[in-house]
């Protein structure tokens, strides 16, 4: 079996939905990043453009990087509680999605017989990790500007693994939404812009979760409907028919999410014993409390 062989099946015993492998190099879509981040469509999110250099290619987190391995893994796309994304209603993707590839980064160097140097990134690391996805074939970008994976859907966390040995890369994928607009045309707030582009000031997502301070007036500031989150255009895309049973069982949702008046009415411990190895619990409950406010039209 070869050393590509080996890792398929290893992620695949992992529990990941979707792996592929890309020869490291320069990044194709970074002047696309770049006129994204010129134009400030990344709002107040500033660390991505004080690190944006480094995501020009993956040597810039790992010094002699020569494949990047990437891995998709699916979450359920029905949560508990509708007023959450679904993706936030289970534990926390970055620890999961680390721990396995950590493990699948062991297994490679044992495979190889001798020291490999590897880096997870699991978004955290400026990495532009759904490019390299897509090199690695496992699939294209939508319309949304997420991950469509073949038999999987969109409703996935995407994971790379750096390393500094050569492997055979996997085949690419051409787009497969045809003319189909359902995520573009399901955005409450006009957010998927018709040029492509994402603008995350119109978000709801990055609203509830990034947004700092009082929320703007307009579409995307009302909440409407959401405290946390917002999967209309994922929600509505044809590919998440498929892959559901691929889902992993640490993204199953928690019980019993409080709804807005809940929330309003949280202790801090409260909200930690609730939300404790959720995503949720990074916006704290300040913010989560603002949100709810929002989403049932108070201030």
């Amino acid at each position: 079996m070869s050393m590509e062989a080996f890792i398929m099946e290893r992620a695949a015993s992992l529990g990941f939905a979707a792996a592929g492998i890309a020869r490291a190099g320069a990044s194709r879509s970074w002047p696309r990043y770049r006129q994204w981040l010129d134009a400030g469509m990344h709002a107040g999110m500033s660390y991505l453009a004080r690190r944006a250099r480094e995501r020009e290619t993956p040597a810039a987190l790992l010094p002699g990087a020569r494949s990047v391995l990437a891995v998709a893994a699916r979450y359920p796309s029905r949560g508990g509680s509708l007023w959450y994304s679904t993706y936030a209603q289970g534990l926390d993707y970055h620890e999961a999605l680390g721990l396995r590839l950590r493990a699948l980064a062991d297994d490679i160097a044992k495979r190889a017989g001798k020291p490999v140097r590897s880096r997870v990134c699991v978004d955290t690391a400026p990495l532009l990790e759904r490019e390299w996805a897509v090199r690695a074939g496992l699939g294209w970008l939508g319309r949304q500007n997420s991950l469509v994976v073949p038999g999987a859907g969109c409703c996935v966390f995407i994971g790379a693994l750096l390393l500094d040995m050569e492997l055979e890369a996997s085949p690419e994928r051409s787009s497969q939404c045809g003319d189909c607009r359902l995520c573009v045309d399901a955005c409450p707030a006009g957010a998927l812009r018709h040029d492509g582009f994402l603008d995350a000031r119109l978000c709801r997502s990055y609203l509830s979760i990034e947004h700092a301070g009082a929320l703007p007036a307009g579409p995307g500031g009302g909440l409407a409907g959401t405290v946390y989150g917002c999967d209309a255009c994922t929600a509505v895309c044809p590919w998440n028919r498929q892959g559901e049973n691929l889902a992993l069982s640490e993204f199953n949702p928690v019980p019993e999410l409080p709804d807005p008046g809940q929330i309003i009415a949280l202790s801090a411990g409260g909200f930690e014993r609730v939300f404790a190895g959720t995503p949720i619990r990074r916006i704290g409950l300040g913010r989560l409390r603002r949100n709810a406010l929002a989403a049932i039209g108070r201030t």
